[in-house]
């Protein structure tokens, strides 16, 4: 009867793995995670957009629990509502994410590197104004203030990597730009197949 048993939860689990491999969550995870021995900065990029997304869908989840734990004695209903509200915040919120990436790898494609260079530089300046302005001038930060030195920090990172990789010829780890950019969106191309 066990040996029968086997082979059935074998193929559950089996499915199940192929299920959670089939998220959009799940393909951007792998991506950050192949992504590694080749370019850090984009793939640790990538961990933390989907860091973001579950960090998301947790909020999401505790609120609808705390809204709907007082109307549920048992706390069952809360607790399915949440979980249900958890794992639908976070593949959209990973969906979303990997739209934003194939969004900006086709206008990386169409407008070349000195643009997409400009276009970076741009972005940092406007986000470390925010930040700036964020700054309170008592010593506690609000969240924005965090987020918004988050996103300055994470740009500046972001273009100093695009200056040193794809504007400095003379530098060693110097790449070409249309190769990598065609070659993220193969890659992205591949993990939407599961390869």
């Amino acid at each position: 009867m066990i040996r029968g048993i086997l082979p059935r939860l074998r193929s559950i689990a089996y499915v199940v793995w192929r299920f959670v491999l089939a998220t959009q969550i799940a393909r951007l995870t792998v991506m950050a995670v192949k992504l590694w021995p080749r370019v850090k900065l984009p793939s640790l990029l990538l961990a933390l957009l989907a860091l973001a997304c579950l960090l998301l869908a947790g909020l999401s989840a505790r609120t609808v629990f705390t809204t709907l734990a007082p109307t549920s004695p048992s706390g069952i209903g809360a607790g399915i509502a949440a979980g249900v509200t958890a794992l639908a915040v976070l593949e959209l919120c990973a969906f979303t994410t990997i739209a934003g990436i194939e969004a900006v790898l086709q206008l990386a494609h169409d407008f070349g590197r000195h643009r997409i260079g400009v276009l970076l530089a741009i972005a940092t300046l406007l986000a470390a104004a925010a930040a700036i302005s964020s700054l309170p001038i008592a010593t506690d930060l609000t969240n924005e203030g965090w987020f918004a030195l988050g996103v300055a920090a994470l740009l500046l990172a972001m273009t100093g990597w695009f200056q040193r990789t794809y504007r400095r010829p003379a530098r060693g780890g110097f790449r070409d730009f249309h190769v990598d950019v065609v070659d993220a969106r193969h890659f992205l191309a591949r993990s939407a197949d599961g390869a």
